[in-house]
């Protein structure tokens, strides 16, 4: 099962819309309940929903189906473990209501469905991993059985085609298993039943432009000035939506926009009527940490430290605060926030587990070559290319060190979009790196099959995904192995 991550709390995010239809079994009340989650202003939606007052069993099951978001949302937005035992109880009871209807139409499957869904995330975040399998399983039997029944009710296949894409992009060595519990995804079906959803008029049609752009993205890296524009689009008519602003920051920093990111991060919304989102603070903390701008990095992920009541991205704070020390000459606090790494937090999430790579190495960091990677991770490439051109290497240059040269710069010239520049660089890295157990290598065969598929050269690209995932042993098998999957899975 997936660990949570950026992309993780998107999904979690992305279970709510608005732009509801005539048709739909939804009071004015209900469908304000609605835009106020969207905006992650939670206490307002619980209180619209205080006076709601359901005629029908389909009206009921979309009432509990919005009320259930106000706990799943305030669950993976807040992380707070002291609220955890009894926003899952309220959701279980949720979904017991919902299955004891007797209402047979689309909307009480949907709705079993999707807090079926929640729950599952809700326990994943926290640790539970086998119920949450279990939920997860039980959700996409109800999404398929949903489809099936009712093909034309679109918002089914919204999350049956985030199931589908996500169950799809497992990695061969674990396809066994979800056989035998019977979930067969398809990334290809996932991707339509994402676009349908997407285009086609419904009541879920904003959320589902929203998953389609960042799947997309995920998918097809090249696509990442369309998905962009999707998400961007809907910000512009929503300017005051949490959600929408923060999947804007999330594809424009995963595309290197680090400037662009920071902007939509300054002009947030900020008021006591939205949930505290304390994980912005450790976006922004990395963009600002890519602009060279210390000072803020440390005070926005020291405001993540203070606000955050989960243990994720914990051990990543520490460590982009003893790098922000670290580039800032404060030797003492950098030493101080090093040692924190082993000590608080948990190792789950990829951030995190490098962290703890990184301190148990115990290894010294070349500051030029630092520098270079958090100039080039926020597109300043032109400033990277000087980090870099400050480096003296020779063959006596530790291996990791010369292997990393070698990637930044394929990295750098990737960005800068001379592709024949990024691939000669991506080879060397990969020639260079050899066996050794470091990330570069296998990233550099993703990215270098990036290129052949935009060139339109099919064959090299699945050798270097096949490539990629032919690695073992490094700080981002997980998400390389998944990406490479999800690329293979789309010719």
């Amino acid at each position: 099962m997936a660990k949570p991550h950026p992309f993780f709390l998107l999904l979690c995010l992305f279970a709510i819309t608005t732009g509801i239809s005539a048709s739909s079994p939804f009071t004015p009340s209900l469908a304000n309940a609605y835009g106020e989650l969207l905006k992650l202003r939670v206490n307002s939606s619980r209180t619209i929903l205080r006076t709601a007052v359901p005629e029908k069993e389909a009206d009921k099951a979309a009432l509990l189906l919005v009320a259930n978001y106000n706990d799943f949302l305030e669950l993976c937005v807040e992380q707070d473990q002291n609220r955890y035992d009894q926003l899952v109880e309220a959701q279980e009871k949720r979904l017991e209501k919902i299955t004891q209807m007797t209402d047979r139409s689309p909307w009480a499957g949907y709705a079993a469905a999707e807090v079926r869904m929640q729950l599952a995330m809700s326990k994943l975040l926290f640790g539970n991993r086998l119920s949450a399998a279990w939920d997860f399983r039980k959700a996409y039997l109800q999404y398929a059985r949903n489809a099936s029944r009712w093909p034309g009710f679109q918002p089914n296949k919204k999350n049956l085609g985030v199931m589908q894409v996500m169950i799809g992009s497992v990695p061969d060595q674990y396809q066994w298993f979800l056989q035998i519990i019977g979930l067969i995804g398809s990334v290809r079906e996932g991707m339509a039943n994402l676009k349908t959803a997407a285009m086609q008029p419904n009541p879920f049609q904003e959320e589902a432009k929203l998953l389609h752009a960042i799947m997309l993205h995920t998918i097809r890296p090249e696509n990442a000035p369309h998905a962009i524009s999707q998400v961007t689009d809907l910000l512009k008519t929503q300017p005051d939506n949490l959600l929408f602003r923060f999947a804007a920051m999330h594809l424009l920093k995963k595309t290197n926009q680090g400037e662009a990111a920071l902007k939509l991060y300054e002009e947030r919304p900020y008021s006591k009527l939205y949930l505290s989102f304390p994980f912005l603070h450790h976006m922004a903390a990395d963009l600002y940490l890519y602009r060279g701008d210390y000072a803020r990095s440390v005070s926005e992920n020291k405001l993540f430290l203070l606000q955050h009541k989960g243990q994720h991205y914990v051990k990543s704070a520490h460590y982009k605060l003893y790098i922000a020390h670290l580039l800032g000459n404060h030797l003492p606090q950098a030493k101080w926030h090093f040692n924190q790494i082993l000590q608080l937090g948990i190792a789950e999430t990829e951030e995190d587990k490098y962290a703890v790579s990184y301190a148990e190495s115990n290894e010294q960091p070349v500051p030029p070559l630092m520098k270079a990677r958090l100039h080039a991770d926020g597109g300043y490439y032109r400033e990277a290319l000087t980090d870099l051109a400050n480096m003296q290497i020779s063959a006596t240059t530790p291996l990791p060190v010369r292997v990393e040269h070698l990637y930044r710069k394929a990295r750098v010239y990737h960005g800068l979009h001379d592709l024949q520049e990024a691939a000669a660089f991506y080879k060397l890295t990969i020639a260079t790196a050899a066996d050794a157990p470091l990330y570069y290598a296998p990233n550099a065969a993703l990215q270098l099959g990036y290129i052949y598929q935009q060139a339109n050269q099919p064959e090299k690209a699945k050798a270097c995904f096949r490539k990629a995932l032919a690695y073992k042993g490094h700080a981002y098998k997980n998400s390389i192995d998944a990406k490479a999957k999800l690329a293979l899975a789309s010719f």
